[in-house]
């Protein structure tokens, strides 16, 4: 007879067993959670604009990320400043790869070959790296090409210039060295805390063609200046004003220029010559930063740039100076068709007229462009510089083919130049000479359109020297009162017409 396990035993047999699962569950519970690949969600990205001498500034607007990165800021050299930051916390801890750019999934699969080169890299590393926010500096260029050569952005070289293009670009990541290289990219470009779903806008294209076709009418301390608009600039024009010297004039026009860091707002124009008069930004921003005063920056103090301090910038044999593929400071030191290109005299590639092209004499350079030393050149001073200082006008609407500039001086000889520009500041202004004179015409053309055009399209007027003597200034008041009542006349005559009507 098969006997049966105490009682007390078989008790103890289901305790074991008992703690023996417990423990398995409390083993399985206590599994840590798989690691999953990162994703955009895992990370919080900032945009900033910086200053005059490089440092962070404000956090971009909304307005900012579709306006503020144009053609001057991008030859001025003011970088953009990306917060990074990650607040996953069960991520594979692969390597991440950083980026900014377009296109970069595209241009890393095919390794640079073909139409997009690759992206400038701004960090790798794991994601933790980033759990408490790491900023990267770049210039506004590698939202738009990516890199000649190495691709870290310490040493990166842009593959473009500040011309020609327009489009987004902004934070691109991937995770794994494989999948880096496959171009499997979980961020791409349009990930941040700025403004979503949208990148960073850049525009290095100005409008495509000036306003033409000038008439000037002279009124009393005003001009009116009419053109032809040609294409619609997007945001709308400035008028320039100077005197017969070429001097900015004063017609109580409040205008307060810009800065480095003020809100892009689609009103006025931007030259690099006016956003950094002192050179491109940075640490030095304003001055060479050797010490020794001559704006050189090579510290010897004789201004050549060479460093050996003989105050001679040529290390070509004595005679040869000038020749092509000697060193140079401006284009005076450069023989006939040649033009210093970053120091070395070099051939000159371009079209005729063009600024930088040969020339042999006054003419020949397309204007507002003149020869100087055989080289055609922007204007180095007047109203042709488009300096800020010359701006006589408001805002004038996208759409305007028309603006009376007013506060001037009757019988002075003024010039005129008419700047389009469009959303991001990027200009074209006019080529013509525009030149006028106001008169004083008793103000009867004032009247005229006070009065809705009463006159016609057809009313023009011959301005000459008033009569002299008691009789010319009876004859001028029964003009001016003779005009009056005409005009007086013609505007009953038009209500009573509409009444009728």
């Amino acid at each position: 007879m098969q006997r049966s396990a105490p009682r007390k035993h078989q008790a103890r047999g289901v305790a074991l067993a008992s703690a023996t699962a417990l423990v398995a569950v409390a083993l399985l519970g206590s599994r840590p959670a798989l690691a999953v690949p990162p994703t955009s969600e895992d990370f919080q990205i900032y945009y900033y604009i910086t200053d005059e001498n490089g440092d962070r500034a404000r956090q971009m607007s909304a307005q900012d990320m579709t306006s503020f990165v144009n053609q001057a800021r991008c030859e001025c050299q003011q970088n953009i400043v990306s917060r990074i930051t990650f607040q996953g916390s069960t991520v594979d801890q692969d390597q991440l790869n950083t980026y900014v750019g377009q296109n970069c999934a595209t241009a890393q699969k095919n390794g640079g070959i073909g139409q997009y080169a690759p992206c400038a890299l701004l960090s790798s590393g794991t994601p933790s790296a980033l759990q408490f926010g790491l900023e990267y500096g770049f210039s506004p260029l590698f939202l738009a090409y990516g890199v000649q050569g190495e691709q870290g952005i310490a040493n990166a070289v842009p593959d473009g210039t500040c011309s020609g293009l327009e489009g987004q670009g902004g934070v691109w990541m991937c995770s794994g060295a494989n999948g880096c290289q496959m171009g499997e990219f979980f961020m791409e470009g349009a990930t941040n805390n700025n403004v979503q779903g949208a990148g960073i806008s850049y525009d290095y294209q100005p409008p495509l063609n000036p306003p033409t076709d000038f008439s000037v009418s002279p009124g009393d301390s005003s001009v009116l200046i009419s053109w032809k608009v040609n294409a619609v600039p997007e945001a709308g024009y400035r008028i320039l004003c100077a005197d017969e010297n070429g001097a900015p004039i004063d017609n109580d026009v409040s205008f307060t220029p810009p800065t480095a860091t003020t809100i892009v707002n689609g009103t006025i124009y931007y030259t690099k010559d006016n956003l950094c008069p002192d050179g491109g930004f940075g640490p030095d921003y304003g001055g060479d930063g050797d010490g020794d005063g001559d704006g050189d920056g090579d510290g010897d103090g004789d201004g050549d740039g060479d460093g050996d301090g003989d105050g001679d910038p040529g290390d070509c044999p004595d005679g040869s100076e000038g020749t092509e593929g000697c060193s140079c400071l401006d284009n005076d030191t450069c023989n006939g068709s040649l033009m210093c290109t970053d120091g070395v005299c070099e051939p000159i590639a371009c079209n005729l007229g063009e600024a930088g092209c040969f020339c042999t004499a006054e003419g020949e350079c397309d204007a507002p462009n003149e020869c100087s030393n055989n080289i055609c050149v922007a204007p180095t001073d007047g109203i042709h510089t488009l300096d800020w200082s010359y701006v006589c006008s408001e805002h004038l609407a996208f759409n305007a083919s028309e603006a009376r500039i007013t506060g001037l001086e009757n019988g002075k000889t003024y010039q005129f130049v008419v700047v389009a520009y469009d959303k991001a500041g990027n200009y074209v202004a006019s080529t013509e000479s525009i030149t006028a004179a106001p008169v004083d015409t008793s103000g009867l053309w004032e009247q005229c359109e006070l009065q809705g055009n009463v006159c016609g399209d057809s009313w023009s007027c011959s301005v000459t020297d008033p009569p002299r003597g008691a009789l010319g200034g009876a004859l001028g008041a029964l003009g001016l009162l003779g005009f009056m009542g005409v005009g007086a006349g013609l505007t009953r005559r038009r209500r009573q017409q509409r009444r009728r009507a």
